[in-house]
């Protein structure tokens, strides 16, 4: 990937590395040291974690999330740019089929609404913050109690 030059074309290659189901590409938007992190609220029933740090940490989490949804597709929302990054609203839809944790796919409708705040140094991702509540992750899916 060559190094972009606007948070722009970085959150915009980055969607389409996703969408096209290669975990490696998108990690190529990182930093070498880059930092991926999920804040959400940890749920019991889908353990996993919630740092990736490097590019190869980062892949292979994708990587995983990717294999439990094999049809994945990421929709972007609203979007605001900084001095040293970009704010956007993500969807990712599709259906999941594999483990998250405890959670054994079972074919659900995947819709996982959510945001992602990056700072970008020389043209790549030195960290992804992702908010998002896992109890939205399927409309048909709940945590046991």
């Amino acid at each position: 990937m060559a190094t972009m030059t606007s948070a722009r074309e970085i959150v915009d290659s980055y969607r389409a590395a996703w969408n096209a189901h290669d975990p490696d590409a998108c990690a190529e938007h990182f930093t070498p040291d880059g930092v991926r992190r999920w804040m959400v609220v940890n749920n019991p029933a889908v353990h996993s974690p919630d740092r990736f740090e490097g590019r190869e940490d980062i892949a292979e989490g994708i990587r995983a999330f990717m294999e439990n949804t094999p049809d994945l597709r990421v929709e972007l929302g609203a979007y605001a740019e900084g001095e040293d990054g970009a704010i956007f609203e993500w969807t990712v839809l599709g259906t999941h089929t594999g483990a998250w944790g405890d959670w054994q796919g079972q074919g659900e409708e995947l819709e996982l609404p959510g945001v992602s705040v990056l700072r970008v140094v020389d043209g790549r991702i030195a960290e992804e913050k992702m908010f998002f509540d896992p109890d939205m992750m399927a409309r048909n899916w709940r945590p046991p109690a």
